[in-house]
């Protein structure tokens, strides 16, 4: 069985509960330095145990084989990062054995602390960039380039930052600095996929800081403009190499795992082309001692195998990141913010619409109820006015005669009192008029006062009717 196997190829077991299970309990370890024996040990039996099966070809085997080192070489980088206050000032370095390349136990010195940083610095920052196209969403690379920028735009850096955002420069900056960096710049080539490493882009970053301590460097220590932009790039500058920290350990291994998960792929794809191969050869075999037996016409089938390269799905796993990137935040956060940014832009745009709407119907009402007022106004006018008109036209004429003079004398006088009568009739009928048009036209006025008054109309004016 595996236990017996197991038992027979590793004389010390060890697992990761029982390592947690010891740290828990007190008092076993004697020090950072045995846990981190018990830790690699559990990496290094699954790779002694394994290794022959990896070397036969086995499936299996060599997915646990393969895990196996990487895992191994992963837990050295965590505990030279994490337990770095424990860590022996120390020239020792543990060299990789040279049949696997492989670190099996290390000592927790500095030196090997700066060798595993190397190591995972040449994985994470000088790796080829995998880039996406301009308004797509960022690929994993591309976005912890994106943590990155964001981690040193906190709100609690804002007044340390101050000087480093935009690309404005003292006159003489260009006497004392040949190459200017900021980090609007660095933001605009990421986002236009120009960088092709994120150890570019590291490199940018670090320029920024490096230029202000430069320049700066004769106002140090003063309270100074340039005083304070020393102190900046100081705070500033130590808070970047933490978060570059902190992101080549997860890009590492995460490009590191992707390989393996890769290997495993493959392996399996060849392992199933080989079964695929031995069925039909055997098939093949079969039909031909058939046909013998039978004595009949030896037929053989050739049946056409088509390969199809499919491509390895990322496989969950079994363990998480350990560090807490609060700090940073994480795609999915950043995700989420963007949505809530757009449902925000959305709903004021839509009460934007709403508010519009209510404004041009107040508007057109406004208007309407004016129109209507004015053509009721001057409707009433001309009829008024035709009244007095024909009022006017139905006077009888002064100079008519008579064939008497007494009758004519008396017509006369009578005409004139009728004219002196409507004259005065039509003065009045003029004079209302007046009165009604100016009443009208203050109601008109005070009708415009209100509303101008009133920020949000839903209802329309009622028309001035006229008696």
């Amino acid at each position: 069985s595996i236990r017996e196997a197991y038992a027979a190829k590793i004389k010390k077991p060890m697992d990761l509960t029982t390592a947690e299970a010891k740290l828990l309990s007190g008092g076993v370890y004697l020090g950072p330095q045995d846990f981190v024996n018990d830790v690699a040990l559990v990496f290094a039996n699954g790779i002694t145990f394994n290794r022959e099966g990896h070397d036969e070809g086995e499936p299996l085997s060599c997915a646990y084989f393969d895990a196996s080192k990487h895992l191994l070489r992963y837990a050295r980088w965590l505990s030279l990062e994490y337990l770095d206050k424990y860590l022996a000032q120390d020239e020792h370095t543990d060299v990789p054995t040279p049949d696997d390349g492989l670190v099996t136990t290390w000592k927790l010195t500095t030196a090997n602390k700066k060798l595993a940083r190397d190591e995972m610095e040449t994985i994470a920052l000088k790796s080829p960039m995998d880039t996406s196209e301009e308004g797509d969403r960022f690929t994993y690379m591309e976005t912890e380039c994106e943590k990155l920028l964001k981690s040193l735009r906190h709100q609690s850096d804002a007044k340390y930052m101050y000087f480093f955002i935009q690309s404005i420069y003292p006159p003489d900056y260009s006497a004392f600095i040949s190459k200017p960096m900021s980090w609007d710049q660095c933001n605009d080539t990421l986002q236009n996929r120009q960088y092709e490493t994120i150890g570019e882009l590291v490199d940018d970053l670090r320029l920024i800081f490096s230029n202000a301590l430069k320049y700066n460097a004769r106002g140090k220590g003063t309270e100074t403009i340039s005083g304070k932009a020393y102190d900046s790039a100081v705070h500033m500058s130590a808070r970047l190499e933490t978060a570059i920290d902190r992101m080549t350990i997860s890009v590492s291994n995460r490009l590191e795992t992707d390989k393996v998960e890769q290997v495993i792929a493959e392996r399996e794809l060849e392992a199933e082309e080989r079964a695929e191969e031995e069925r039909l050869r055997k098939a093949w075999q079969q039909e031909t001692e058939n046909a013998k037996h039978a004595k009949g016409t030896v037929t053989t089938t050739v049946e056409k195998i088509r390969i199809i390269q499919r491509r390895p799905t990322r496989k969950a796993l079994d363990f998480d990141f350990p560090f807490n990137d609060d700090d940073e935040g994480s795609q999915d956060a950043s995700h989420i913010d963007a949505l809530r940014q757009q449902k925000l832009i959305f709903e004021s745009q839509r009460a934007d619409r709403v508010k519009m709407f209510k404004t041009s119907i107040a508007l057109g009402g406004s208007v309407y109820s004016r129109m209507f007022e004015q053509s009721k106004a001057a409707a009433w006018a001309k009829k008024k006015a035709a009244e007095a008109a024909k009022t006017k036209g139905t006077i009888p004429s002064s100079d008519t005669k008579s064939s008497d003079g007494s009758t004519s004398t008396n017509t006369c006088s009578v005409n004139a009192q009728t004219t002196s009568s409507v004259g005065d009739k039509v003065d009045k009928d003029r004079e209302q008029i007046n009165k009604e048009l100016k009443a009208a036209l203050g109601r008109l006025k005070l009708s415009k006062k209100k509303k101008k008054k009133k920020k949000k109309s839903k209802t329309e004016a009622k028309p001035v009717i006229f008696d």
